[in-house]
């Protein structure tokens, strides 16, 4: 195992099928469990979901197309052609699933269960597709767009966009929810198990697109530099990177020393730190992705034929 981190370039067929499947499992959770559970999440689907509340023999993907075309015509005016290059396709395969869906399996089984399992199931299968249509650099069109309007537009970051947009459709489904379901009292509930659902869809699609190999950066600003160096290589066996630098403040040279550890060294190393230069300026940052040469202490000591234990002292 080299513990080397390569940058893959992606063929066209892998990346639209991979597209097409999390899209697809983006339309399977939407379909079993949000629609029929009335859970309004946000989004074209959530908009869709309102409007089939007042005309309910038009079929749900009939409004999640109409809207997602909609929403890539403002966007062509509003945004440029350019930015709806991988738009279309998530946009017109997601109402597509949903036509497919209902031809299929008309009748709905989950939508009088348990709101918390259905909460718990569609936000992982959510979560699961769009983490994978973002890894292949799609987008499943829809609000997304409206978003980058407002972002655009209102000088918003983009995460205050996402609640101006989201949150608008989500108090709506809640306004709209039908009497003989509970009426507004029944739209409050559901709308408090829609932020579950985004939460855990937003959880989800992060552990997807970033990975669960999280590990920590550490820069560690030192006049000790050779003496951390030897005793943190001594320990990791890993490389440390050396910039020379200068106080802004005092005009004092020193230098930072940047490594990436895994999270559970992460005391060892501020150990380390403290006993050889307690004066040290340390910050750590999350190291989510790695490309290039990096390796685990265990695989250093593997390829160097040593133990992987350590000597107590």
């Amino acid at each position: 195992m080299t513990g080397f981190f390569k940058i893959r370039k992606l063929g066209k067929f892998e990346t639209f099928f991979f597209l097409a499947l999390g899209v697809f499992l983006m339309a399977l959770a939407y379909y079993f469990f949000v629609i029929p559970s009335g859970l309004v999440t946000g989004g074209s689907t959530g908009i869709s979901m309102i409007m089939t509340r007042y005309f309910p023999s038009v079929p749900i993907s009939v409004f999640s197309l109409s809207f997602n075309i909609m929403f890539l015509i403002l966007g062509a005016i509003f945004l440029g052609k350019q930015e709806l290059g991988k738009t279309i396709f998530g946009s017109l395969l997601f109402p597509a699933y949903l036509a497919l869906f209902e031809l299929i399996s008309p009748t709905i089984p989950f939508g009088d269960q348990d709101l918390l399992l259905i909460t718990l199931y569609a936000g992982g299968l959510a979560g699961m597709g769009f983490g994978i249509v973002v890894k292949y650099g799609g987008s499943t069109g829809g609000t997304d767009i409206a978003i980058k309007i407002v972002k655009k537009y209102t000088k918003l970051p983009l995460s205050a966009s996402v609640y101006a947009v989201e949150s608008v459709i989500i108090v709506a489904g809640a306004l709209t929810f039908p009497p003989q379901d509970g009426g507004i009292s029944g739209g409050i509930i559901t709308a408090l198990y829609a932020i579950v659902v985004v939460f855990i869809t937003g959880r989800v699609s992060d552990w997807f697109v970033i990975g669960t190999q999280s590990k920590k950066a550490i820069n560690i600003i030192t006049d000790k530099p050779k003496e951390l160096k030897a005793v943190l290589f001594a320990t990791l066996r890993r490389g440390i990177t050396e910039i020379p630098s200068v106080g802004g403040y005092t005009d004092n040279k020193k230098t930072i020393l940047i490594t990436v550890i895994q999270n559970t060294e992460y005391h060892l190393v501020m150990q380390i730190i403290t006993a050889n230069d307690p004066k040290a300026f340390v910050y750590v940052t999350p190291a989510s992705e790695i490309q290039g040469a990096w390796s685990s202490k265990e695989e250093v000591l593997l390829r160097r034929g040593e133990s992987t234990k350590t000597d107590s002292k």
